[in-house]
């Protein structure tokens, strides 16, 4: 039986090229069976071999590729920013229709949390720190315009383009530092201020938190502060920069943080649930990438993951590691989850330690390939993974 073999793909790249024939290099050339389309994404810098028409790329603060539809706007009070190249109503449906006349499965990859350009004009729907600054890089989970306007995307993806797949990307809370630009930091920071730095602390969070047992919410938010203010400005030692013990951190600011991560795992959680049963109501797969930590991340795995078919991942190169490596991340999520291997072609000296390496997770089975990324590689690297389609064919 045939794998599912994608290979992650920006619409500029397809559209720039000529449609069909990228599609012809990503079915033929790279003998692949998946088209995973970016329809919601984040900003970047590209660099792109092959593109006639941008070989660099500035992308946007964080947009959707397609125009919605007012029954979108209906259902969620926030307006997106629409690409600039989105150079008409059937710029994104175009392309999908040739994905799918081409044979190719449609994938809807889509970023949410994740988002420059969304904070700065709704910093109700954005993280806020400690000390009452708003995260202009990352959307809160627990607030209710988020979850609206998550919701209402993937309703109007499964509108417009009844996807095979909904692939859903930083649906959860994100590291402290995902997402900075440039950053300037020269010091050690300790796990545990790392972690208090990535916490959402917003009016929203904040209320779950009272709702939960904490009588004075906005108190412990501002103890929060003054430790970190201490903490930050103290040189760490050794013991300061071991990992977090759960036993210790069960017992920190009177066990009132233990309280609050509870908290937002069920925020994260609860809102991953409902995206994957909206996803599932169109007839879709869902899949999965991210971070599944429930401290940083707020995500429980084994109810987020329940009903997602597919989570994508790295696995290491070394291949006497690769199926302890495999092995270990699979235990991390529901036993019918399958797992597919993130792949960058480009990333490999040449085309026999790239065929190697995808031997070797074909060997150690692994239940699919996600390829990284269309416009970022040069055609020799699609070269080598048509050279490769037993491994999935």
């Amino acid at each position: 039986m045939a794998k599912r073999a994608t290979i992650y793909t920006y619409p500029w790249d397809l559209s720039d090229e000529g449609i069909d024939r990228a599609l012809e290099t990503i079915a033929d050339t790279a003998g692949l069976n998946s088209v995973s389309l970016a329809q919601s994404y984040h900003v970047s810098t590209y660099l792109l071999p092959r593109n006639p028409r941008r070989p660099l790329y500035w992308g946007e603060e964080g947009a959707l590729y397609f125009q919605p539809s007012d029954t979108f706007y209906r259902e969620s009070p926030i307006e997106p920013l629409i690409s600039d190249v989105v150079t008409s109503p059937g710029y994104m449906p175009e392309i999908v229709d040739k994905i799918k006349t081409r044979g190719l499965d449609f994938t809807s990859w889509l970023v949410f949390n994740y988002n420059h350009h969304l904070p700065q004009r709704y910093p109700d729907a954005a993280k806020q720190d400690a000390f009452g600054h708003t995260n202009l890089a990352q959307l809160c989970p627990a607030s209710p315009l988020t979850r609206d306007y998550a919701l209402a995307l993937c309703r109007e993806i499964a509108r417009q383009f009844e996807p095979d797949e909904f692939h859903l990307e930083s649906l959860a809370y994100l590291h402290f530092n995902y997402g900075f630009r440039n950053p300037k930091i020269a010091v050690k920071i300790t796990p545990l201020c790392e972690m208090l730095m990535g916490l959402c602390y917003c009016r929203h969070c904040l209320d779950r938190a009272g709702g939960a047992g904490i009588e004075d919410s906005g108190r412990f938010r501002d103890e929060i502060a003054e430790f970190l203010a201490d903490e930050l400005a103290r040189e760490p030692n050794a013991n300061d920069t071991q990992p977090l013990d759960p036993a210790t951190m069960a017992k920190l600011f009177s066990g009132r943080l233990q309280v609050f991560i509870d908290t937002r795992i069920e925020a994260a959680t609860s809102l991953m649930e409902q995206a994957v049963a909206s996803a599932l109501q169109s007839g879709a797969r869902v899949s999965f990438f991210g971070g599944r930590d429930p401290i940083s991340n707020g995500l429980d795995s084994d109810r987020a993951l329940r009903e997602v078919y597919m989570v994508n991942g790295g696995v290491d190169a070394i291949t006497e590691t690769m199926a302890a490596n495999i092995a270990g991340q699979r235990g991390e999520f529901p036993s019918d989850t399958g797992f597919s291997a993130i792949v960058q072609a480009s990333a490999f000296a040449d085309a026999g330690a790239f065929a190697a390496y995808v031997s070797g997770l074909h060997e150690a089975g692994i239940d699919g390939f996600a390829f990284y990324n269309y416009g970022l590689l040069r055609r020799i690297h699609l070269e080598w993974i048509g050279a490769q389609r037993h491994a999935w064919s």
